[in-house]
């Protein structure tokens, strides 16, 4: 066994000497992927590189170096509830698949880390790529698409030991297991894991198991493999962000308000309680030496609820029977999600020459319900909580057809193409133009084409340029909190890439100048629609335009450094905030122009340094230092600073000892501190502008904030952790 020796990949040779067969047959056809002559700008992230940061935190949290990545935690320490912008883009329009199988919530159209907790620990290699990307699964990419791939097998059997202790009561525990190729074709492996904090902020706690296990037959012209992930969480709920007034105080910046609705102390059961099982089929075959077929089955299976204590409620808004039309009565609620996730897709790959046509397609479907019980109130001491206050079914069909060509042209030039055909037929509880609730069904036809193009400069360098067309539908909210009359429409986004690399032993360099052109693209501008509603309103123009630079210098045998930066600008070109006027009832109608976009800074750089410091036989230590620097951004449309995040930087270090014993075995001792220079910033919040001349709102909340003029905002901020440590032991065998 090679010393330190990273997860073998399929085209990787062993001692074992895999033979084409198990080549073909240990790397699925992923028409979400990027390969390595793609137009398309892309970052991956090998099982060794993951490794090296992966110590129980979220993966956004381990992407941090990701360029335009800005990450962000609920809790403030990673774990939990954590989610990532790219470009500004947020969660829901970045697309993410498992082995190319969408893992967005089909309604929302977000991706919950927290349901799949340690899924890291499973992946082969993470693939993110910028822009809208070669997705063709899943809602539309609008920011990037990340690719995590679990299906390549290990020739050896191993078993990995992993143990983490942390700050905030960090605890990580992970259990991993390979046969290897057994008669040289079953492989079995899995992965057990258990992950609990008690968070930054207070009483943020997270109680998190999850499972992964894979089985895999491989013969001389096909494979299967099959995988069933699950996850289930507890966290305490951490969503309202910290009052603005708190932000400076010491005393009060991990303050956590959710629970605090109950009289005394806080409610203990303020939770999200949610599982999430996840059942993956790839079968492939080899037709004959230029033909490849692959047929995808996938079915996931979500369930769980939050949970709240509210006071003072009018009983007759949960359909329950007072005394009274108007009794009030403190209760606690549950909010279920009861849902099914499933489809089919196939590909067909063809490899005549140098050039490679994938053909393929995918229909899934989605079954949601929400519902709500109260399962106590105060009033009501033989309340029975089988009654549903409200309830709630939807179902999403989506479909697509595909084709892509990547063929080579003269002088090592080649071209990229790709065409997309894609519907999706959503049905769903709205109100109708009456306001009358009643169920509605919408449709949607979208073509997405994609074309590329690389040109080799020298022998190290290359060019390459890439534009894509991007349409995707709007999420679930959009649709029932809406009436068909203001229902918004479909968001278009046109994407340029154009880019340049150059590499050899000691330097990579990557430069890339992007534009992302906008119609209707969909942002909150404070209007109510015609049911009541805070609504997403469609913007005619907006844009994104920047460039990328990522550099990796290797100046010494013992020394590598690296860096990127991402310079951009982020506008809305005219847009009209609707704001609440406390003082009259309605609303004021305020006009902008070439404002930035919410949550997009101008900047976002990391830099990392890594030094060898001992290097024997059996043992090395390494440590590496980056810090990472995140420009101001804000958490509106209007470029209003009253409600602006400041720029941070932060600083992280880790002391990495590796050791393999005579036998093979192999120790992994790795120590991090996170944010060593003990910066205070928050890294994401939310906020609500208002008029009220006549009713200063700051002493009764401390939500609230004076801007000019009578105008308020009511502003919440998530607090990052402050500077925290934490060791982990992994032992291989």
């Amino acid at each position: 066994m090679a010393l330190f020796a990273g997860q073998i990949s399929a085209q990787t040779p062993s001692n074992l000497q895999l033979s084409d067969s198990l080549v073909l047959k240990s790397v699925l056809i992923q028409a979400t992927r990027a390969g390595k002559n793609s137009p398309v700008p892309h970052s991956n992230f090998s099982a060794a590189k993951i490794a090296q940061y992966n110590q129980g935190q979220d993966i956004p949290f381990l992407l941090s170096s990701v360029p335009s990545l800005v990450e962000s935690s609920d809790a403030g320490a990673g774990v939990g509830y954590t989610g990532m912008r790219i470009r500004g883009a947020d969660p829901t329009r970045v697309n993410v698949t498992i082995n190319g199988i969408p893992l967005n919530d089909a309604e929302s159209q977000g991706v919950f880390w927290v349901n799949l907790p340690d899924l890291a620990s499973s992946a082969a290699e993470i693939q993110v790529q910028r822009g809208v990307g070669t997705a063709v699964n899943g809602p539309g990419a609008f920011g990037a698409n990340v690719n995590i791939d679990l299906s390549k097998i290990e020739p050896e059997a191993f078993g990995v030991l992993s143990s983490t202790l942390g700050s905030f009561e960090l605890r990580r525990y992970n259990a991993r297991f390979g046969t290897g190729l057994l008669r040289k074709h079953l492989s079995l492996s899995g992965r057990l894991s258990g992950i609990q904090s008690e968070g930054y902020i207070d009483r943020a706690s997270a109680n998190m198991r999850s499972w992964h296990l894979n089985a895999a037959w491989v013969d001389d012209r096909q494979s299967l493999q099959v995988h069933a992930l699950s996850g289930q969480e507890i966290t305490y709920q951490a969503w309202y962000g910290l009052p603005a007034q708190y932000l400076e105080v010491d005393s009060l910046r991990t303050y956590n308000p959710a629970g605090n609705e109950r009289p005394g102390a806080p409610y203990e059961n303020e939770v999200d309680n949610y599982t999430q099982r996840h059942y993956l089929l790839h079968y492939k075959r080899r037709l004959n030496e230029q033909l490849y077929l692959q047929v995808n089955g996938h079915y996931t299976r979500g369930f769980g609820y939050f949970e709240q204590y509210k006071a003072n409620q009018l009983l007759a808004n949960y359909q329950l029977q007072g005394d009274t039309l108007l009794q009030r009565s403190d209760l606690v609620r549950r909010r279920w999600l009861d849902n099914h996730f499933y489809g089919t897709s196939v590909n067909l790959r063809w490899t005549p020459g140098r050039a490679e046509f994938l053909f393929g397609g995918a229909w899934s479907r989605y079954q949601g319900k929400h519902f709500g019980q109260v399962i106590w109130a105060q009033s009501l001491p033989q309340l029975s909580s089988d009654q549903r206050y409200y309830d709630n079914d939807a179902d999403k069909d989506d479909a697509n057809v595909f084709v892509k060509a990547e063929l080579p042209l003269r002088g090592g030039q080649r071209a990229f193409a790709e065409l997309q055909l894609r519907h999706v037929a959503y049905s769903f509880l709205g109100f109708d133009n009456e306001l009358r609730n009643v169920t509605q069904s919408a449709n949607f036809w979208f073509f997405n084409p994609k074309l590329g193009y690389s040109l080799p400069v020298g022998e190290k360098g290359k060019y390459s340029v890439f534009l894509g067309v991007g349409r995707r539908e709007p999420n679930r909210d959009d649709f029932t909190q809406s009436s068909p009359q203001s229902r918004p429409r479909p968001e278009h986004l046109y994407n340029l890439e154009t880019g340049y690399q150059f590499g050899n032993e000691r330097v990579q360099l990557n430069a890339n100048l992007y534009g992302m052109y906008y119609k209707d693209q969909l942002i909150l501008d404070g209007r109510i629609n015609d049911v009541g509603a805070f609504i997403r309103t469609n913007v005619p123009q907006s844009y994104r335009a920047g460039i990328e630079l990522e550099a990796n210098w290797q100046p010494l045998q013992r020394l590598s450094l690296n860096a990127n930066a991402a310079l951009s600008r982020n506008k809305v070109l005219e847009f009209t905030e609707y704001r609440d006027n406390w003082d009259t009832g309605g609303q004021d109608a305020i006009a902008y122009r070439n404002t930035d976009l919410a949550f997009s800074p101008n900047v976002v750089a990391r830099a990392e340094a890594a030094y060898l410091l001992l290097k024997k036989q059996r043992s090395q230590l390494t440590l590496s230092v980056s810090a990472k620097h995140v420009g101001a951004q804000y958490l509106d449309n209007t470029s209003n600073k009253n409600t602006r995040l400041d720029a941070f930087t932060f600083a992280d270090a880790r002391l990495i000892w590796r050791f393999e014993t005579r036998h093979g075995e192999q120790l992994m001792l790795l120590g991090a501190l996170n944010n060593v220079f003990n910066a205070l910033y928050a890294s994401n919040g939310w906020t609500y502008r208002f008029r009220s001349e006549g009713y200063d709102p700051r002493p009764d909340d401390p939500y609230a904030r004076a801007e000019q003029g009578g105008v308020y905002n009511l502003t919440g901020f998530f607090p990052q952790a402050s500077r925290n440590g934490s060791v982990t032991l992994e032992f291989r065998f």
